[in-house]
């Protein structure tokens, strides 16, 4: 063999080192690549219409059958609305499978959803305003330096007459819509407080910053600020904030001493499925869509770094759970186990951090702000009973 080229006799002696460079260069690339579309995606990110799945109907009686989806799928509740006439709603009941179907029961229609129809499904129930579960509502706006953002208010009720001077201000979360927390309105209505469903900066049909670039809490907390302005002129005299995703880390942003004294008393604040350390959310996204952990950790840090040159956001401000220790308002806070977006692990954190204030409800097999789906009258219980103890009823 002393006749054979040395790179042939050797090959790791002179290859190596080339190899080394080239999959060094692509690890880089990757992540660099990565973090760029990661860095996108968390300065910019609105939808115009809320998640769902499209789908054709079947229709016997009161029994629906749907195609086999991770949606169909899901447990607890679904709504379904037809595309074509866009006419009715139905709230469907939990799934049974039948063959390569999916069964599920009327429990409350408005409307007609006909057999053979062409529909929207979803887990998150409504994609309309208020009048889809027929309550009155108006169309109103949150006067801020960049605009009005615009807001549903739904008024109080009157069955819990003393509690008729507060107001829920209810925040969707990044990328999300006001719609995805019409679920939870019966039972907010039930509480006999208002309610104020608001949009933040650079979110769909909202005004945008000059860059255009989401803060991930911190600068929107400005506009639930002049959410409580626009309550204090309306005659409201107290409120509670109801944060979903990255609207809880605006809830919770808030609560920071550079924003008080409030225009009103915050009483309360409800969490489900926060944000609130995004460095760590970051990190869980990038091995969500594949990326092996060791390396989701290196496109983590980078698209920290992009972010921050490119708006200046500071990750700290917007890091709740070191925050933990200033917070002194009442709080209630669920989370499922199957969050692939925020990590469970973020509540089990900051309830662990403040005991004293956090009522804290982790919900075995709830996905990211679908907890509600899982047990639906247990959900509605827990937040009348929060309300119902932070709220004290005043006479008149």
């Amino acid at each position: 063999m002393s006749h054979l080229p040395s790179a042939i006799r050797h090959p790791r002696r002179t290859l190596r080192p080339r190899h080394l460079g080239w999959a060094a260069l692509a690890y880089a690339g990757v992540v660099l690549a990565g973090a760029f579309l990661g860095a996108e995606i968390t300065l910019r990110s609105k939808t115009r219409r809320v998640k769902g799945v499209i789908v054709p109907v079947g229709r016997r009686g009161n029994s629906v059958f749907l195609p086999a989806s991770a949606e169909t799928l899901s447990r607890g509740p679904i709504g379904i609305v037809p595309l074509l006439p866009n006419k009715g709603h139905a709230v469907l009941g939990e799934r049974k499978v039948v063959g390569t179907l999916v069964r599920r029961e009327v429990t409350g229609e408005r409307g007609v959803l006909p057999n053979g129809a062409l529909a929207w499904a979803s887990t998150f129930v409504y994609n309309g305003t208020p009048a889809q579960l027929g309550v009155a509502f108006e169309h109103t706006a949150v006067r801020t330096p960049l605009g009005d953002m615009p807001a549903w208010h739904i008024p109080p009720s009157g069955d819990a007459p003393g509690r008729a001077d507060t107001l829920v201000i209810v925040i969707h979360g990044h990328g999300g819509q006001r719609a995805q927390a019409l679920r939870m309105l019966p039972a907010l209505q039930r509480t006999g407080t208002g309610s104020l469903f608001v949009t933040f900066r650079n979110a769909h049909g909202a005004p945008a910053s000059p860059q255009g670039y989401l803060t991930l809490g911190d600068q929107e907390a400005e506009d639930v600020l002049a959410a409580l302005h626009w309550a204090q002129d309306a005659g409201y005299k107290r409120a509670v904030l109801y944060g979903f995703s990255m609207g809880g880390n605006i809830a919770l942003s808030v609560l920071r001493q550079k924003h008080r004294p409030y225009p009103l008393p915050i009483l309360g604040v409800m969490l489900d499925c926060p944000a609130l350390d995004w460095r760590d959310t970051i990190r869980s996204q990038g091995v969500r869509v594949g990326i092996p952990a060791f390396m989701a950790r290196h496109v983590a840090r980078f698209v920290e770094r992009i972010v921050t040159r490119r708006s200046g956001q500071d990750f700290d401000t917007v890091d709740q759970i070191a925050a933990a220790p200033t917070f002194d308002v009442p709080m209630i806070l669920w989370h499922g186990t199957r969050d692939r977006t925020i990590p469970v692990g973020q509540a089990d954190r900051l309830a662990a951090a403040r005991p004293d204030l956090i009522e804290y409800h982790r919900v075995e097999g709830g996905k990211h702000i679908r907890v509600w789906n899982i047990d639906p009258e247990q959900y509605d219980a827990q937040l009348e009973t929060f309300i119902a103890r932070v709220v004290p009823e005043v006479e008149g």
